[in-house]
């Protein structure tokens, strides 16, 4: 389950992502956070932090286009993270 939230019209979402577990949403956590720290571009940046089985990510732009591309590249990284685990689980 997800649910995005625009807190502006520019410049910011927030993502919240409902795992089946908190181990699941811990491994996903441990292998996102690096690329927290690691941004190529200061047009955005990107907080993440978990509480239980729910994983937030916090947006922040500096436009729409940075906004967009930023979300895409952390949601695909947290799409194939949570491909992954399911197939490690089986």
């Amino acid at each position: 389950m997800c649910c995005v939230r625009y807190l502006s019209e520019k410049t910011s979402a927030i993502v919240r992502v409902i795992f089946s577990s908190e181990r699941t949403s811990e491994a996903i956590q441990k292998a996102l956070e690096p690329e927290t720290t690691a941004s190529i571009t200061n047009r955005s940046r990107m907080r993440l932090s978990r509480e239980g089985k729910i994983i937030t990510l916090v947006f922040e732009a500096k436009d729409t286009t940075a906004l967009r591309a930023s979300m895409n590249s952390y949601l695909n990284w947290l799409r194939l993270l949570q491909d992954v685990c399911g197939s490690l689980e089986t």
